[in-house]
């Protein structure tokens, strides 16, 4: 009888050692479920914040690329307006000054308008005597242009003459302030070419000084001149250096 009592009690035992255990395997078992599932919704929400992140610095950067487009259009569009403005300033300036110009010039008119009819003169009167004057005016500088030319001609007849004579007589005389420039040098021959010539008032045995940095280098004779162009002999006495293109002429 005490065996089986013993018996039972041991079963009894066994049996609240099992339920026990079980209690507390399940316990585990729902905390560790427990912090699964936090964890599983924690990882979820890490998750959509991220893609939050990730949404919200997508549309910052486009938001700025926008920006900086916005920010290089309006930059180009007020360089295109103070280009406009500019021009637009210039052009106005530029009929300012004409109108001003007009009407000094027809302030001009109108005194001299004004002089002329003091002296009881008809327009027309006027308008022949200003069709004159400018007439004039051509006929003179016509001449003018005509004297120089014939004033060539007379050094150039010159300087033949002596040639042919063989008389030593002074070079000719040149136009003041006579320039050009040496564009082609023979240092075997020693003489150059020059950019001047009839047209500019230079004549055969003229003579010229070159220069170069304000320095004098040679003086030239002048043997033959075309329209535009002539050539030069290098006076040996007058050689300081070595002539080279480029170098200046005067008279």
């Amino acid at each position: 009888m005490l065996l089986r009592i013993c018996l039972i009690v041991a079963i009894l035992a066994g049996i609240g050692t099992f339920v026990v255990g079980h209690i507390q395997v399940q316990q585990k078992i729902d905390t560790i479920t427990q912090e699964r599932d936090d964890n599983a919704a924690e990882r979820d929400r890490a998750r959509e914040a991220e893609s939050r992140a990730k949404a919200e610095a997508k549309t910052n950067k486009e938001a700025a690329e926008k920006l900086s487009r916005d920010l290089a259009e309006t930059t180009a569009n007020l360089e295109a307006t103070t280009a406009r403005a500019n021009t637009q300033q210039n052009r106005a300036d530029k009929a300012e000054t004409e109108l001003n110009r007009t009407r000094g010039e027809l302030t001009t008119a109108q005194r001299d308008l004004r002089a002329w009819e003091a002296l009881g003169r008809p327009v027309d009167q006027i308008e022949r005597a200003l069709k004159e004057l400018i007439r004039a005016t051509a006929a003179n500088e016509a001449l003018g242009e005509e004297k120089k030319v014939l004033i060539r001609n007379v050094n150039t007849l010159k300087n033949r003459l002596a040639i042919y004579e063989g008389e030593r007589i002074p070079p000719p005389e040149l136009p003041p302030g006579l320039k050009g420039t040496v564009v082609a040098v023979d240092p075997k021959w020693d003489f150059v070419v020059l950019d001047i010539g009839e047209k500019q008032g230079l004549v055969e045995r003229g003579e010229l000084l070159v220069s170069r940095g304000g320095r004098l280098v040679a003086k030239l004779r002048v043997t033959k001149v075309e329209a535009e162009r002539s050539v030069a002999n290098v006076l040996a006495e007058w050689k300081q250096s070595e002539i080279m293109e480029g170098d200046q002429v005067l008279h």
